[in-house]
């Protein structure tokens, strides 16, 4: 029997990656939401790429960056958590726990269902007209804390993009600025603030558009304050994510824990 993870490795070895996360997504599917996550924004990530280099937007080396990224964490963690799903649990043995992957020092968070009084209406839900989803704000910040917990800071950096916005972004990799005086500080502190994140505060900061003339990003940027696991009298933690009028997926434009 062919199962689905030589099926995936055998797609990319053709060089077919989205043949490669279909197939992943539809096996992760109810089974691990995180990586499930994680393939669409990859396969998203990708076609978004695939159209600008089509429309030569961008060169073939940019192009061949991303597909070697998406294949890389295709083969380096997609691959090995679907052949432990595929296995299933031994009868009579308990499931070994996963450990963090590729991670320097021990980090301990509850990733437990959590029953949490509902939200303010403010933060439940966005007014009329708005083009704001605040429960996507919150899967996002999330999944981008998610990810600080697990990878070491600079591996962190290198997958950070499907997370950001492309202001902050040089071609695929970070924008030097921003992990400097940002994603560093981020990666020490996220410890201080809870998991699964609840938002203290939503503000609209009133910002319209991202960019100049000819990459011009329309849209929504709302200011989330994060609930710290204790009070230690520090200033709160923000997360600026924009929602793009296009209807693409809301995007971190400043982080700063």
């Amino acid at each position: 029997m062919n199962d689905i993870a030589n099926q995936i490795r055998d797609k990319i070895a053709d060089g077919d990656l989205e043949e490669s996360l279909d197939l992943a997504i539809n096996f992760l599917a109810g089974r691990d939401a995180i990586l499930h996550s994680e393939c669409i924004q990859h396969k998203g990530r990708l076609n978004e790429r695939s159209r600008d280099y089509r429309l030569q937007i961008i060169s073939a080396e940019a192009m061949g960056m991303t597909r070697a990224q998406v294949r890389h964490a295709l083969l380096d963690v997609v691959l090995q958590r679907i052949a432990v799903l595929e296995k299933g649990p031994q009868p009579g043995v308990s499931p070994p726990v996963e450990p963090l992957r590729q991670q320097p020092h021990t980090v301990t968070l509850n990733f437990a269902p959590q029953h949490p009084s509902p939200p303010p209406a403010s933060i439940a839900s966005a007014a009329n007209g708005s083009l704001a989803d605040h429960a996507a704000a919150r899967v996002l910040v999330e999944e981008f804390i998610k990810l600080l917990a697990t990878y070491e800071v600079e591996n962190a950096a290198w997958r950070a993009g499907p997370f950001l916005h492309r202001s902050l972004l040089q071609g695929e990799m970070m924008q030097p600025q921003f992990k400097q005086n940002n994603f560093y500080g981020a990666h020490q502190r996220f410890r201080s603030y809870k998991i699964p994140v609840n938002f203290l505060k939503v503000q609209n900061t009133n910002r319209t558009a991202i960019g100049g003339l000819r990459d011009r990003d329309e849209g929504e940027e709302f200011v989330y304050t994060l609930e710290k696991t204790e009070d230690n009298g520090g200033m709160p933690g923000t997360v600026r994510v924009f929602f793009p009028k296009s209807g693409g997926a809301p995007k971190i434009t400043l982080v700063s824990f």
